[in-house]
């Protein structure tokens, strides 16, 4: 099946109506009204619970590779405490990854589209709201998507996991089984792990399972994979505890302080680096939005294609795409 991947331009001409910008502390206030349900009205439009569904990621870990701290003489796992910092971003609202699904529906194997959106997000008495207002287009996405029923939805790159945090008391790496969605190839897209820090990626797909059934509904078994090169890992990329971040001074066979094993890939497509694979769930969120802006398609791509090829999407007009913040 043939996916669409389109990426919102700040230039492109747009439908959208101008709405006076909101400051964030009016946003999040108006957001505290919205009503305990999936589905509202607020501010442009009705939405419709089983033509868009929005679930916004509630736990994102780190599997593999792990990150080493310290030095030769003490050198220690520090995955664990990048994870617990996560999920603090994630817990204080202060990160929002939301993906929202058009339509939801299983079954359904065509015209399936997702938007990846770092979200505007306030809990409400019984359930997160959520919206679009104010963000800018340029930081959403949309991807195809499909549904598959049958196995599984999306396999590690062969050979790019290491056998070493497969096992003992290390997270498994989920394997999204199916009723489930698995997205077409994202050419690259920042993943926002904490309000000053995003991990650029390429060659990025996202996959999970259907959790639809009970009070709150939720996508599970989730994976987001994506390569890290080793020429963007070798320079600062964020700050963190008002530090900057350099991945490559944390990664075995990079910069990191253990000798005991290598997480650095020289074999497949695109280049030196490591691939990166974090599980997650996301929940139900109700969800509001402004009518979309003009996009640009960015071309065509399959979610089956080969994971380890590399992949260049250069929209119809002149402008290329880069990259992306979650």
């Amino acid at each position: 099946m043939t996916q669409v991947l389109n990426q919102r331009h700040s230039g492109a001409s747009s439908s959208r109506p101008h709405h006076p910008s909101l400051s964030r502390p009016a946003l999040l206030s108006l957001l505290m009204l919205l009503p305990a349900c999936y589905g509202g009205d607020f501010f442009d439009r009705l939405v419709d619970p089983d033509a868009t569904a929005a679930f916004r990621i509630v736990q994102l870990t780190l599997v593999d590779p792990h990150t080493y701290s310290g030095d030769m003489v003490e050198c220690n796992d520090s995955t664990p405490t990048y994870n617990a910092i996560f999920a603090q971003n994630i817990d204080k609202f202060d990160t929002n990854t939301t993906l929202v699904l058009r339509p939801l529906d299983p079954k359904v194997d065509r015209d399936t589209l997702m938007d990846i959106v770092p979200a505007v997000c306030v809990p409400g008495e019984a359930i997160v709201n959520c919206t679009d207002k104010n963000v800018p287009t340029e930081k959403i996405i949309t991807a195809g998507f499909n549904n598959i029923e049958g196995g599984t939805c999306l396999a590690p790159v062969a050979g790019s996991l290491n056998p070493v945090y497969m096992g003992g008391t290390n997270e498994p790496l989920h394997a999204p089984r199916s009723p489930c969605l698995v997205s077409a190839m994202i050419p690259s897209l920042n993943l926002n792990l904490a309000p000053t820090l995003s991990l650029p990626l390429s060659n990025v797909q996202i996959s999970a399972a259907y959790q639809l059934d009970g009070e709150s509904q939720k996508l599970v078994q989730g994976v987001i994979r994506g390569f890290l090169p080793s020429s963007v890992a070798m320079s600062p990329i964020g700050t963190l505890a008002d530090a900057p971040f350099t991945p490559w001074g944390l990664l075995a066979g990079g910069g990191g302080c253990t000798l005991d094993t290598s997480d650095i890939d020289t074999v497949t497509v695109p280049n030196d680096g490591v691939w990166m694979y974090f599980n997650f769930t996301a929940e139900r969120v109700a969800w509001t939005s402004t009518p979309p802006s003009g996009t640009e398609t960015a071309g065509t791509t399959d979610a089956t294609t080969d994971p380890t090829a590399a992949m260049t999407v250069t929209a119809t007009g002149t402008t290329t795409i880069t990259t992306t913040s979650l």
